[in-house]
């Protein structure tokens, strides 16, 4: 018959000295009572410190910290942020009040770019791009470009790229249409007046 060989563990520096301990308890305090003696005490604060350690190990991320759950920063999602046309207008506005003639030219887009009948993205006009059945309108800030805003009417898209193409460039922007002094005098003042909310389908039947 085979016996089972027992193998004998390392001991502790813990095994060690609760070993002792309990060899003096036993000889020398045979009335104490077991859950006071030394050994049972060290077997305790070994327990403890276990639990102490395993609730650390899976305590939440805002136990165990100073800084409340309410306090803890989050990473927030934020929105595209339009560039700032305000000089520009403000300028072009200087201008106008000075009987200075100013006016746009309409800039003709690149046969690259045109609505070819195949493609429902494509559009006629220049800073715009087709989603379904509505146009986003986007703009060159340097070497990126920026959502202005998403519209039904293709040609009131086309009115809004106008408008931040000329308060980005000045005098140098790009228009889909012709421009006159009274017309960009109204369409700035509208921007302006409702804290740059502009309102391009008023202006659809003025290009």
């Amino acid at each position: 018959m085979n016996t089972f060989k027992a193998q004998t563990l390392p001991m502790t520096y813990y095994d060690a000295l609760e070993r002792t301990l309990g060899e003096i308890c036993d000889k020398y305090c045979w009335g104490c009572d077991e859950s006071t003696s030394p050994s049972q005490s060290l077997m305790s604060q070994r327990s403890m410190k276990s639990h102490e350690n395993l609730s650390k190990n899976f305590s939440s991320p805002s136990e165990g910290s100073s800084i409340p759950p309410s306090k803890i920063v989050r990473k927030k999602i934020t929105k595209n942020t339009l560039p700032d046309i305000s000089q520009n207008l403000r300028m072009i506005l200087q201008m106008i009040s000075k009987d200075q003639q100013v006016s746009f030219r309409a800039t003709a887009k690149s046969s690259r770019g045109l609505h070819n009948g195949t493609s429902t993205r494509r559009s006629q006009y220049i800073g715009l791009l087709g989603n379904r059945n509505r146009w986003q309108v986007l703009i060159n800030v340097g070497s990126k470009k920026k959502y202005i805003g998403t519209f039904k009417c293709e040609k009131e898209a086309a009115i809004m790229h106008d408008l931040y193409s000329i308060g980005l460039n000045g005098m140098r922007g790009k228009t889909n249409f012709n421009y006159d002094s009274s017309t960009l005098q109204d369409m700035i003042m509208d921007y302006f007046t409702n804290e740059g909310s502009f309102n391009a389908y008023k202006f659809t039947s003025r290009v």
